[in-house]
């Protein structure tokens, strides 16, 4: 509890960021690709705007690599791929959230964590369909 009582203001503002962003992504059915790969993008920007309540910076970068990677295979069509990919990110930040000492603010871990969820069931719900890059 003293814990979430010592947040500085910035990261107060950035976990409320976060929680309303949250809502809409994970809510948002996705009927294509290209909104996968949009819903992706928010999760990445969500994850830099969480960079300072990271204790170690090359666990955050471990973490957008995971993203990137994702947003590669998604691109690619490879949507299993990219779900392995998200669920890898989804894993380590569950990690770095429970550990006996706390590498990345608990709050905010979960936050990512169920974004992330949302991409993959969005993933999930368009298949094995590959990006149209006609229109």
């Amino acid at each position: 509890m003293k814990k979430s009582v010592k947040l500085s203001l910035g990261s107060v503002v950035v976990a409320g960021a976060l929680g309303a962003v949250l809502i809409p992504a994970v809510s948002a059915s996705a009927t294509t690709a290209q909104d996968c790969q949009s819903q992706l993008a928010t999760l990445r920007s969500d994850t830099v705007a969480a960079q300072t309540l990271f204790t170690n910076q090359k666990d955050f970068y471990s973490e957008i690599g995971k993203l990137d990677n994702a947003a590669t295979k998604l691109s690619e069509g490879s949507n299993a791929d990219a779900i392995q990919k998200l669920g890898d990110y989804q894993a380590a930040l569950t990690s770095l959230a429970t550990a006996a000492k706390t590498k990345v603010d608990p709050a905010t871990g979960q936050t990512l964590n169920a974004e992330a969820q949302g991409v993959i069931d969005s993933i999930n719900a368009i298949g094995a369909t590959a990006i149209d890059t006609t229109g």
